[in-house]
């Protein structure tokens, strides 16, 4: 159950590396490595004189100016600056209306989006609905691995399209008017506009030999230093954008620049820590139970082992600056559903399932052996072992030994991860509904899918998010998984930029941010 694309970018997260389909998540090949950074970030005072036009941010040298070509989380921040989609996050991370001021479905299969009035290019030329369809068919022929994300996105032919089966024009997305863009998908996807945030369906200008985008800012230049953005007159929100300058600085030749804003810093927990905060990311750490395992086959016997975890524990001592979480979906997505409790006594559970001291059950923890991952998992077995009526053995091995224990179903409990490609619970909830290719655990159950599956027709959304907690309460009922904590990225954020705010997303654009300068005193 790993993930292997980036999760920023599948969206079904194209994001954890590329979307291409469904993959790995990408905390599980090695230990998250030290962030890359300037340890200069630490010497910023709010005493400095700071520029008001212009915000300063820092990104590694592999930068891209082509959302088509993203393949890391750090990268997006620029092409958020310099384009925007349909849809796109506020500063909280939720959704809102972009270049569509609307739209409306009837029956999660057909869209009609209405575009704002007067949308235009950074060079002047209007933005119509029919860029958007040159855009979606420019990505379908393009060498982009992010053009899976159209088969991901249910748009009606893609998979036709992608294989020239079919012409660009039968792909689903088609321009009525200027300003009216419908999108015809091949089955029920009521988060089809979580979905459109995703980088890879920014639109493009029709000649990408020309640097034009629709976003707050334009480009302006590159040079060793970095990429340089200025506002963009054309952008239908400019008299909500106070920088009028971006500079995107590399980290790695900075010659000293301070950051306003900069995405993992070095030693976080040294460089002023009250400016450093942690954003959630939609990234789980759990082991999963091998559900064709006779023993963990019975959901007393996963319940029994769950009750014996102290999650808070294990994340304090080895992610401390995670998220302690024994739910599978992120914690904003809970409405406080982690706060109910229930006591449990695992010898009983246990000895219900006729596993006692003289018979006790041998659990096998595998893990791929890295210092993070090996640490956790000798946690976990100190803390099973305290049952008497469990062995607990640890099975060290390579990332690809790991993968190759998963496919073949040789395990009995093991470490994983899952990165939600988009900021909804269905970037979840479909681990665990039989028909998806996601589900890897072999788990099936008539009235899990049946709620799945009244949640993808509904068009309530009242009724769909009473769904989606009754499916997330099954999964914590059998114990299907054994979470533990979510992922967190620090980000550095000067003292005089406001605006930037935690969310699970990871997105701060920068037409959100101002400046605040407080005046000398005489």
């Amino acid at each position: 159950m790993t993930k292997c694309l980036p999760y920023w970018l599948k969206s079904a997260l194209i994001f954890s590396i590329i979307l291409a389909s469904n993959g790995c998540d990408k905390f599980n090949r090695t230990t998250p490595t030290a962030p890359h950074s300037n340890p200069s970030v630490a010497e910023q005072s709010p005493s400095l004189n700071y520029d008001r036009e212009k915000l300063t941010r820092g990104i590694e040298p592999n930068a891209v100016l082509s959302p088509w070509f993203v393949t890391e989380a750090g990268q997006t921040s620029l092409i958020r600056d310099l384009f925007e989609g349909l849809t796109a996050y506020d500063a909280q991370g939720n959704l809102v209306p972009a270049a569509a001021e609307s739209w409306q479905t009837e029956d999660n299969r057909n869209w009609t989006f209405i575009l704002r009035d007067g949308l235009k290019w950074s060079n002047g030329t209007p933005l119509t609905a029919q860029d958007f369809v040159l855009s979606w068919q420019a990505l379908a022929q393009s060498e982009s691995p992010l053009k899976s994300y159209l088969l991901y996105l249910n748009v009606q032919n893609a998979q036709a399209v992608l294989e020239k089966q079919q012409p660009l024009s039968r792909l689903g997305i088609f321009a009525e008017t200027d300003r009216t863009l419908l999108i015809r998908l091949n089955k029920p996807t009521p988060y089809l506009p979580e979905m459109l945030a995703h980088v890879a369906l920014l639109p493009q200008y029709h000649d990408l030999n020309l640097m034009v985008s629709n976003g707050a800012y334009l480009f302006s230049s590159r040079d060793e230093n970095g990429i340089h953005l200025v506002k963009n007159p054309y952008y239908w929100q400019k008299e909500a954008v106070s920088f009028n300058a971006v500079d995107y600085l590399f980290t790695e030749n900075d010659g000293g620049q301070r950051f306003d804003v900069l995405w993992s810093p070095k030693r976080a927990h040294e460089n002023r820590p009250e400016n450093v905060q942690y954003f959630p990311q939609l990234c789980g750490y759990f082991y999963e139970f091998n559900l064709r395992d006779p023993k963990l086959a019975d959901p007393l016997v996963r319940k029994a082992v769950a009750s014996l975890v102290s999650v808070t524990s294990i994340t304090n001592h080895e992610m401390p600056n995670a998220v302690p979480s024994s739910y599978f979906l992120p914690k904003a997505m809970l409405q406080g559903q982690d706060s109910h409790w229930e006591p449990v006594v695992a010898e009983q559970l246990l000895a219900q399932s006729k596993i006692t001291e003289k018979h006790p059950l041998t659990l096998q923890l595998s893990y791929d052996d890295f210092a993070l991952h090996r640490n956790i998992a000798h946690r976990l077995a100190r803390q099973l072992s305290e049952s008497d009526l469990l062995r607990v053995e640890t099975q060290p091995m390579s990332w690809q030994q790991l993968q190759e224990k998963r496919t073949r179903g040789e395990f009995q409990l093991i470490r994983s991860g899952w990165c939600g490609d988009f900021n909804h619970p269905m970037a979840f909830l479909g681990l665990f509904y039989s028909k998806s290719p996601d589900n890897k655990s072999g788990y099936a159950n008539e009235s899990y899918d049946a709620l799945f599956e009244q949640a993808l027709k509904s068009t309530d959304e009242k009724v769909r998010l009473d769904i989606y907690l009754k499916l997330s309460d099954i999964i914590q009922r059998e114990n299907l998984l054994l979470p533990l904590f979510q992922y967190t990225t620090p980000v550095y954020i000067s003292p005089s930029v406001m605006g930037a705010q935690p969310n699970s997303i990871g997105a701060i654009y920068s037409k959100h941010l101002w400046r605040k300068v407080e005046s000398a005193t005489p």
